[in-house]
């Protein structure tokens, strides 16, 4: 039986977001997804949660969310509604998730679970999203580093799409 791999999500939940988790969820036996945090991207902080929470019971994925940073480190919060629709997920709409977020910002809660992990395990981040997150995460609590197997995260581009 091969090993599932450690992950913990980070993402703005959008369209792009919505079928990267639909993957994770259909493919139970390869990850033990540790987290979820949302970070503000393709809409609000408030909307991203909320889809996250609401597209993780829609898939029946029992894993829990954090809320993480409102706007970026440098610069205004630039959003996709103009791709994403103006619930973030192209319009459609999915049933309302009764779950709420942790109550930890999801910067601590990284560092909580990435820390609490077994001496010589590891977890990857699997990063969807600006990474307004994982930069603070690094930059206040360096020590998680070593606790980190990698760090995956969808790149951008030169002048349109994920800028």
């Amino acid at each position: 039986m091969k090993k599932k791999r450690k992950i913990i999500i980070d993402c703005d939940p959008g369209i792009d977001d919505a079928i990267a988790l639909a993957y994770a969820a259909a493919n139970p036996d390869d990850f033990d997804i540790l987290a979820i945090t949302t970070v503000s991207g393709n809409s609000t902080i408030d909307v991203v949660t909320r889809n996250a929470l609401d597209l993780i019971e829609f898939y029946q994925m029992d894993v829990p969310v954090a809320k993480g940073m409102a706007e970026p480190l440098v610069g205004e919060a630039r959003h996709a509604e103009h791709y994403h629709g103006k619930n973030g997920l192209g319009d459609c709409i999915i049933p309302h998730s009764t779950r709420e977020p942790v109550e930890e910002n999801a910067v601590f809660y990284l560092k909580n679970i990435l820390m609490n992990l077994p001496e010589h395990e590891k977890a990857t981040l699997v990063c969807l999203a600006p990474l307004t997150n994982i930069a603070i995460l690094i930059k206040v609590f360096p020590e998680v580093k070593e606790k980190i197997q990698e760090i995956l995260f969808m790149g951008g581009a030169f002048s349109t799409g994920n800028v």
